[in-house]
């Protein structure tokens, strides 16, 4: 058996149906791949568009938490000046009382 005997012609090894099949697999290879990347660029898209609401969120959040520490200071006072307020009441009306 000589090296010419073991060589096959391009030819004969492919017929035209198997080159059709060839080509539609790569078709449908391209195709994926072009909805993949389709699908890719929609994630980014999506994924910017939620850092970006997580972004705004964050930001009402500091917002809403700084205003909160401003409510609980105004509250602090608040309830500073009623006890003072109340106590100087407790001191009137006992004083009041001791009078008569």
């Amino acid at each position: 058996m000589s090296d010419k005997d073991n060589i096959i012609l391009f030819g004969d090894q492919f017929n035209k149906r198997d080159l059709d099949i060839i080509l539609e697999v790569n078709k449908k290879a391209v195709e994926i791949e072009t909805a993949v990347a389709d699908q890719n660029e929609e994630i980014i898209d999506l994924l910017e568009k939620t850092v970006n609401a997580q972004d705004r969120v964050e930001k009402k959040l500091d917002k809403l938490l700084d205003e909160s520490t401003d409510i609980s200071k105004d509250l602090f006072r608040i309830r500073v000046l009623f006890v003072t307020g109340l106590l100087a009441l407790v001191a009137r009306i006992i004083r009041i009382f001791l009078r008569k």
